[in-house]
């Protein structure tokens, strides 16, 4: 508090004694503005000025701020009530602190016990400078989008304050897997300063990678005082396009055209003596099953079917299949091509229409229904002209399904060969190339023919060709993760995917039995 005298300094006034003495409120000013400050940076302060001027005590109630807003605020003794004797006066600091880009205004009550001005309000203004920071969209429903598809969505940041915006960083929260992806596109990384009005933009695409719900947070984070931090939520579901279901059913007789391939060139004396050896175990299988099975030999350099007199193919309605199929195979004899073209011969057998010694459809070998097994035995990797994958597109059309259609080799060992003794005399065997790929990509196996137990071997390969252990799915492209394989309404994980056939390749040990059901479920991609 001071006096009246020293407020106004050394002027000379006089006071009327009055007949009645009364206090008298002054205030200064009666407009506090603030002007223009930079929000969250400056504090406004400005003096408010209260003076008894009567003769008689000035009773002050506490200053109150009314008709404004919180931005604005008085020192702390202003709300506490105060007693000014004659000539003594009253300074309040009030503040302003503005939050944003805006525009304030208020009002000062001050009551006292001057029965001429009871009440008395004092304006305040102020404006403050800042960074607004608007993010849009703030949320964002992507609703169900089949796997496959995608949608994405545009995120506006915009500055729409006064100064300059600084744009600090954009993190993301997401469920796993990772969906809802941020796509900046020539913007590069934050920061970023936006100008006031100016805006940038980014894509959220969803692309879902699994059926069920995702979510996205995605947090913006920059220098605006009042709202430093706005989050953006993404959410979705990723659907099927369609899941599909089908059934099939081990058979119970299998139908099978089987096709050797036999290397006739000069190294293979001893393999073709071993072969001829173990057909009675690799033909024992067939017989035993009661399978449906037609038998013919063709050479790596003749790409016909080798006839024993008219007999150019066995099949099980033969009373000794096993003596017909040894004196086929003792006909064939070494002293072919040293160029081993296993994969060519059996692509041209497959071509040949004639009746008796072509294996095409329309031949009597050749049968629509059944399984078409083909087995390569040599000690050589193949060297067909064209290379093995260059006839991949002549065996794929042959069956409707890929299913229908096994490789197999009897072949130097994947991937370095194998070492062949008969006690004395050892023989390095090299690597079944060529041969050993299409066993992969006709769903087949491999077999040593290094081998010391072939006949062991001739039945397991007997056995193998004899089930069905692949399974063509109906629609392409299927989604792998989705795959669930049941066989008589129990899931099973005995088996693999295969995407080149495009198909459900079970494992030697789960190939499912005669009679039971195989049931495969799977989603497939939309767009």
């Amino acid at each position: 508090m001071f006096l009246l005298g020293v407020l106004l300094g050394c002027q000379d006034i006089t006071l009327t004694k009055m007949q009645d003495p009364q206090p008298e409120i002054v205030v200064m000013p009666m407009l506090i503005d603030f002007g223009n400050i930079e929000s969250g940076q400056e504090t406004g302060v400005e003096q408010l000025t209260i003076v008894n001027a009567g003769d008689e005590v000035l009773l002050l109630d506490p200053l109150l701020l009314i008709a404004g807003t919180d931005r604005f605020s008085i020192d702390h003794d202003a709300h506490t009530d105060w007693e000014l004797q004659p000539g003594e006066g009253v300074q309040v600091d009030v503040i302003y602190e503005p939050q944003t880009y805006e525009g304030n205004g208020g009002l000062i009550s001050i009551v006292s016990n001057d029965d001429e001005d009871p009440q008395i309000e004092v304006l305040i203004l102020g404006r403050g400078d800042a960074p607004v920071m608007t993010v849009s969209p703030s949320e964002f429903d992507y609703g169900t989008i089949s796997m496959g598809c995608d949608n994405e969505e545009r995120v506006t940041i915009r500055n729409e304050g006064n100064l300059p915006l600084t744009i600090d960083s954009i993190t993301q929260m997401v469920t796993q897997p990772q969906d809802i992806l941020m796509e900046f596109g020539s913007l590069p990384p934050p920061p970023w300063v936006l100008d006031p009005n100016q805006e940038i933009d980014f894509l959220v695409s969803y692309i879902p990678d699994d059926t069920g719900l995702d979510e996205s947070a995605i947090i913006v984070r920059g220098d605006d005082p009042l709202t430093p931090e706005i989050e953006v939520v993404q959410f979705g579901e990723g659907v099927f396009e369609q899941f599909i279901t089908q059934t099939h059913v081990q058979e119970e007789v299998p139908i099978l055209d089987i096709i050797f391939v036999i290397d006739n060139s000069g190294s293979m004396y001893m393999f073709q003596q071993e072969l001829s050896n173990q057909m009675t175990a690799f033909m024992n299988v067939f017989l035993a099953t009661g399978a449906d099975f037609h038998l013919g030999f063709i050479t790596t350099d003749r790409g016909y079917l080798q006839c024993s007199g008219v007999v150019c193919w066995i099949d099980d309605t033969f009373v000794n299949p096993v003596d017909w199929a040894q004196g086929i195979i003792s006909q064939i004899s070494v002293g072919g091509s040293a160029y081993e073209k296993g994969i060519e011969m059996a692509h041209r057998a497959l071509q040949n229409t004639d009746y008796n010694t072509g294996a095409a459809p329309g031949t009597s070998f050749w049968r629509n229904d059944a399984t078409l097994v083909v087995i390569y035995v040599s000690d050589e990797p193949d060297f067909s002209i064209n290379g093995w994958n260059a006839y991949t597109s002549f065996f794929d059309t042959l069956k409707p399904n890929i299913d229908m259609m096994r490789h197999f080799g009897v072949i130097g060992d994947f991937p370095s060969g194998c070492t062949w003794s008969n006690g004395s005399y050892h023989r390095n065997v090299g690597f079944g190339a060529g041969y050993y790929d299409m066993t992969q990509r006709y769903n087949g196996d491999w077999y040593s023919i290094c081998a010391t137990d072939w006949g062991n071997q001739m039945q397991d390969l007997a056995n193998t060709v004899s089930v069905r252990s692949t399974f063509a799915l109906d629609e392409p492209d299927p989604i792998e993760a989705s795959i669930v394989v049941s066989v008589n309404g129990q899931v099973t994980t005995g088996w693999t995917y295969d995407p080149v056939s495009n198909s459900v390749v079970f494992d030697e040990n789960s190939i499912p039995e005669a009679s039971q059901t195989i049931t495969i479920e799977y989603g497939i991609w939309g767009c």
